[in-house]
C-alpha cells in the first residue's frame, strides 16, 4: 500500500512539474544564442541529409564537422519536425528529459535512501530547484547528460546487496548509456569519471562487484567512444588536431595545475553570480548548504558504526569528488555544467538529516528562491516581441549579418553571425568585400558593439577583436548602408548578462544599398 502511495506521488509530481514548467518554458531563461547554434546546426543537418557539417551562419568562425554531439542534433530533429523551428520546440525536449530525469532520480534516492518518504522528499527538492529548471528550460545538453547520469547510477547501484549475482546486461546497459552520452556533449567526460570511480570502488574496495562485470561495463563504453571517435575521422581526416586546436582556445590543454588553481574561482563566480552571456540564477543558499552537508556528512561517517549507512554516504561523497575532478580535467569551468552536483547533493541533504521537517522547510527556502530568481529572471521584453520586432522590416528569407539571437527567425543559411567578423584579414576579406561576397541585404545592428568597442578588450570574448573590423563597419554603415529601423529591446539587444534588463539596448536595422541583391 505504501509502495503503490509513493508511485503515485512521485507521477504527481512529475505531471506538475511538466504542465507548470510549460507555462513559463520560453520566457525564462532568456534565449541564448547557444541554443540557436545548436539548433540551427540541427536544421542544416535535417535540410541537407548529412552529419558530416558545420553551421551555416559560420562561414569564417573556424569550425570543423565531428560526431561529438550528432545524437543530440539527432534528438533535435524529430522536436524540430513536429513542432516547428522554434524555440519551444527544442525547449520542449529539455523539460521532457528534466522531468524524466526526476523519475531516475527517485528510483535512485529510494536505492540509496531505502525510504520513500525522504525518496520523495529529495525529489521534491531537485525539482523546486531554480537550477535545475533552468537545465529543464535551456535547449542545451546539460540536462540530457544528467538523466545519463542519474540513470546510469541508478542502474549501478540498485540491489547493491546482490552485486556479486547481478547480470552483466545490466553493466553493458551502464556502459551503453555512458558510451552514448560522448554523442551530446564532450562535457560526457565529466560523468563519466564518477561512474569509473565507482566502479574501480566495488571492484578494489568493497570487493562486492566481479571483475567481469568491470570490464563488461569498460569494454563497452571504450567501444562506443572508439565508434565516435572513428566516425569523427570520417568527418574530418585531421579530426583530432583540429579538435585539440579548439580545445586550446577553451583552456581544456591547460597544465593541471592551473585547472585546480581555478576550481575555487569557478564556485566563487556561481557563489556571486558572475557571468559572461549565459543566465546565472542566484544560487548562493544551495551553495552554503552544500557546503554545511558536506561537512555533515564527513562527521556522520566518523561517528556511523552501521556498514550500509557508511557506505552508502561514501559512494555519495566519492560521486561528488568524481565530478569535481572531471571540472578539473576538461578544465573549461562552463556555468551550466554545475547541475551535475546538484542531485548529489540534494541526496546527501536528506541522507545527513533525514528529519522530514527539516527537509520541508529546506524544500520551502529552496521553493522560495527559486520564485525570487524567475521574477527577476522573466525580463520586460519576451523573445517573440524581439523577434517581431525584426519582422516589421526584414523578411525572414532576406540574408543579414545579424546577432545569432535572432536565427529563429530566418530560415536556413540566411543568417551570419558577427563571430565570422575577426577573421576577415586571414581570409583576405574588407568588411565590404565580406558583405557583397555573402549578398548580404541587411545588417542588424545592435549598439551593444559600440559598447564593446569602447570597453575593449574586456568583451573581445563575445566577437572576437572587435577593434580589427570596428571602424571599417562604421564607415560601411554610414556610406553604404540606409538606417530603415531602430528599436531597443532590454534583454536580446546585448549578451553581456550583467547588462541585460538592465537598460533598454538599441538595435539598429539597415538595408545595404551596395551589395549584389540576394533573397527576400
Amino acid at each position: 500500500m505504501q509502495l503503490n502511495r509513493a508511485t503515485g506521488m512521485i507521477f504527481v509530481i512529475l505531471i506538475t512539474y511538466f504542465i507548470i514548467n510549460l507555462f513559463f518554458l520560453t520566457a525564462f531563461p532568456f534565449v541564448h544564442s547557444d541554443e540557436a547554434w545548436l539548433s540551427g546546426l540541427s536544421r542544416a543537418m535535417s535540410e541537407k541529409k548529412h552529419l558530416a557539417i558545420t553551421e551555416p551562419f559560420f562561414d569564417l568562425y573556424p569550425r570543423t564537422p565531428h560526431a561529438i554531439k550528432t545524437i543530440f542534433h539527432l534528438i533535435q530533429i524529430p522536436f524540430m519536425k513536429l513542432f516547428g523551428y522554434r524555440v519551444f520546440s527544442f525547449r520542449l525536449l529539455s523539460l521532457i528529459f528534466g522531468t524524466i530525469t526526476l523519475y531516475f532520480f527517485y528510483q535512485l534516492a529510494l536505492s540509496l535512501l531505502a525510504a520513500h518518504k525522504l525518496a520523495l522528499l529529495a525529489t521534491l527538492l531537485l525539482a523546486v530547484d531554480i537550477q535545475f529548471i533552468y537545465a529543464s528550460h535551456f535547449a542545451r545538453q546539460e540536462i540530457v547528460l544528467l538523466f545519463s547520469l542519474v540513470l546510469a547510477l541508478y542502474l549501478l547501484l540498485k540491489d547493491q546487496k546482490y552485486y556479486r549475482e547481478r547480470l552483466i546486461a545490466r553493466d553493458i546497459m551502464v556502459g551503453v548509456i555512458i558510451g552514448l552520452s560522448i554523442g551530446i556533449h564532450p562535457n560526457s567526460f565529466i560523468i563519466a569519471v564518477p561512474l569509473v570511480s565507482l566502479y574501480l570502488y566495488h571492484l578494489l574496495i568493497t570487493k562486492k562487484l566481479p571483475a567481469r562485470n568491470f570490464v563488461a561495463f569498460s569494454l563497452t563504453l571504450v567501444a562506443l567512444a572508439i565508434c565516435f571517435i572513428t566516425l569523427s575521422f570520417s568527418f574530418d581526416p585531421n579530426f583530432l588536431t583540429n579538435y585539440l586546436q579548439y580545445g586550446e582556445s577553451l583552456g581544456v590543454l591547460h597544465p593541471l595545475s592551473s585547472k585546480i588553481d581555478s576550481l575555487d574561482y569557478f564556485y566563487l563566480k556561481l557563489y556571486y553570480g558572475v557571468s559572461g552571456t549565459y543566465y546565472t540564477p542566484l544560487i548562493k543558499p544551495q551553495l552554503l548548504l552544500f557546503s554545511a552537508v558536506l561537512v555533515l556528512a564527513l562527521l556522520k561517517l566518523l561517528m556511523v558504526q552501521d556498514q550500509a549507512e557508511r557506505e552508502s554516504t561514501i559512494i555519495l561523497l566519492l560521486t561528488i569528488l568524481a565530478i569535481n575532478s572531471g571540472y578539473i580535467i576538461i578544465g573549461r569551468y562552463n556555468q551550466t555544467s554545475i547541475i551535475f552536483i546538484f542531485p548529489l547533493f540534494y541526496l546527501l541533504t536528506t541522507k545527513v538529516l533525514r528529519k522530514k521537517i527539516i527537509i520541508l522547510v529546506i524544500i520551502m527556502g529552496i521553493a522560495i528562491n527559486s520564485g525570487l530568481n524567475l521574477h527577476t529572471g522573466v525580463y520586460d521584453n519576451d523573445y517573440q516581441h524581439y523577434l517581431s520586432q525584426i519582422a516589421k522590416t526584414v523578411s525572414p528569407s532576406a540574408v543579414v549579418l545579424a546577432n545569432l539571437n535572432s536565427e529563429y527567425y530566418f530560415a536556413g543559411g540566411k543568417l551570419y553571425d558577427y563571430r565570422n567578423l575577426s577573421y576577415l584579414k586571414p581570409h583576405g576579406l574588407s568588411f565590404s568585400e565580406y558583405i557583397n561576397q555573402n549578398r548580404i541585404e541587411y545588417i542588424i545592428y545592435p549598439t551593444e558593439m559600440d559598447f564593446i568597442y569602447q570597453s575593449r578588450p574586456r568583451w573581445n570574448i563575445l566577437y572576437g577583436n572587435v577593434a580589427i573590423y570596428y571602424q571599417e563597419m562604421q564607415d560601411f554603415l554610414r556610406n553604404k548602408c540606409t538606417l530603415i529601423d531602430q528599436f531597443t529591446n532590454k534583454t536580446y539587444g546585448i549578451r553581456i548578462a550583467r547588462y541585460i534588463g538592465k537598460k533598454d539596448w538599441q538595435i539598429k536595422i539597415y538595408r545595404v544599398i551596395v551589395a549584389n541583391p540576394g533573397g527576400g
